[in-house]
């Protein structure tokens, strides 16, 4: 199970990096519209009336959505960790197996709501209006993706915590160890 867990992470890793470049392009994109849309108003006077459109209902949400996995794996999410060092390694474990069991419930849950909200939004053809018409399922398919990957990244993290109790050479294999999150140790 523990070397399975170890080929799972390489998957979710190789999705993780889709999904951050997925985010990093919106970012890009929201910056370039932004610049084009000051200029064509400022300086044309002929600004982009579909910039705020595209950039509030797509470009934020997937910037924001599809982070999530890259950064719970990578150690960018808020965290506290003022007990952590107090707590025996086998119990801070287990606890973190709970903790991310409970979050991996919570998040596939949002999926599959938001999943079904998306799916009756394109069925019933929805659209938002405003310069353009835009179909709002392409725009809400968005959080049903973000919170599936990050379900998956939860579940497998709960996982691990699982596997690495009372085996510190998983935990160290695993980068459980000090608290730290999954990271393979990839060989160049």
């Amino acid at each position: 199970m523990k070397n399975l867990l170890l080929q799972a992470d390489r998957w979710l890793w190789r999705m993780d990096m889709v999904l951050i470049s997925f985010a990093g392009l919106a970012v890009l994109v929201m910056m370039g519209v932004t610049f084009t849309d000051v200029f064509m108003r400022y300086v044309l006077n002929a600004p982009l009336r579909w910039g705020f459109d595209l950039i509030s209902q797509y470009l934020l949400i997937g910037s924001f959505f599809f982070a999530f996995s890259y950064a719970l794996r990578t150690n960018e999410n808020v965290a506290v960790d003022f007990f952590s060092p107090k707590i025996p390694p086998s119990v801070h474990s287990a606890l973190m197996c709970v903790g991310h069991a409970l979050a991996a419930l919570i998040f596939i849950s949002v999926a599959w709501l938001t999943a079904l909200d998306t799916l009756e939004a394109w069925r019933n053809d929805e659209a938002f209006v405003g310069a353009l018409v835009w179909p709002t399922w392409s725009a809400k398919i968005v959080i049903p993706l973000g919170a599936l990957a990050l379900t998956l990244r939860l579940a497998h993290r709960s996982l691990a915590y699982a596997a690495s109790i009372g085996d510190p050479a998983f935990q160290q294999a695993a980068g459980l160890d000090n608290n730290q999150l999954m990271t393979i140790k990839e060989h160049a």
